[in-house]
């Protein structure tokens, strides 16, 4: 063989290698894009409140009743959230009933189907509670005391909201989504003192954590500012 062709051949060769290479790279590319987009909102917002109305009228019964979910409570506020559930077209939904604000947030999937749904607590609003989110950054929403922000610089979104636990009282909680368990999760939930006759900011957001007004001790009560800072390792919210 002459040296002129075994050139051409190693050339060939080489070619060929470095298409198959390339074409591995854009289908890598590809899948990464595909994981971490999220699905285009193609609908007006009324078409993802009335699918959510609709879930929750099939998922939620009353035994052999006409009673529903709807029935006790409708939707005071719906907003898109991006950059908090991977892959999912993502809605936070605050429903109102007598006794205050529900929360939920809801996934929707290429299809534009709900794919996953997640309870994020109850608040029972008093007069002026606005003003328990003064000091906490982010996109405060109109209803409820939420804010969705980056609180802990992941690049993600969490949801910072005031919660009511029935065998914990007031709390102070944030959600976030687990990517390895593909679930949401409290990165923190702290026993927090709300003043109903006079409200007061009792968490502030200090860049990397939070400074929270606690209920240590409920007879006497007793309170103390703790700080808590984003713990990476763990994926919590800890106290210092």
């Amino acid at each position: 063989m002459k040296l002129s062709d075994i050139i051409l051949s190693a050339l060939f060769i080489f070619a060929l290698f470095s298409c198959r290479n390339k074409n591995v790279d854009k289908d890598v590319i590809s899948e990464n894009i595909t994981e971490n987009s999220e699905p285009e909102m193609i609908y007006p917002i009324e078409y993802y409140q009335n699918e959510i109305i609709k879930y929750e009228d099939n998922y939620y019964g009353f035994g052999n009743t006409s009673m529903k979910i709807t029935d006790l409570m409708n939707i005071s506020l719906i907003i898109k959230i991006d950059h908090i559930i991977p892959g999912q077209l993502t809605f936070f939904v605050c429903w109102l009933n007598q006794k205050g604000y529900v929360y939920w947030l809801y996934g929707f999937d290429d299809e534009q189907n709900i794919a996953k749904h997640y309870y994020c607590g109850d608040f029972v609003s008093f007069k002026n509670y606005k003003k328990l989110m003064e000091k906490l950054s982010g996109n405060i929403l109109e209803y409820g005391a939420v804010s969705v922000n980056d609180f802990n610089n992941d690049g993600k979104n969490e949801i910072a909201v005031y919660s009511f636990y029935k065998n914990i009282g007031n709390v102070f909680c944030v959600y976030g989504f687990n990517n390895i368990e593909n679930v949401l999760e409290e990165w923190c939930l702290t026993p927090v003192f709300i003043n109903y006759d006079n409200p007061f900011p009792s968490v502030e957001y200090t860049g990397n954590g939070f400074k929270i007004l606690e209920i240590i001790n409920e007879e006497p009560t007793e309170l103390v500012w703790n700080n808590y800072i984003w713990d990476s390792n763990i994926r919590k919210y800890t106290k210092q």
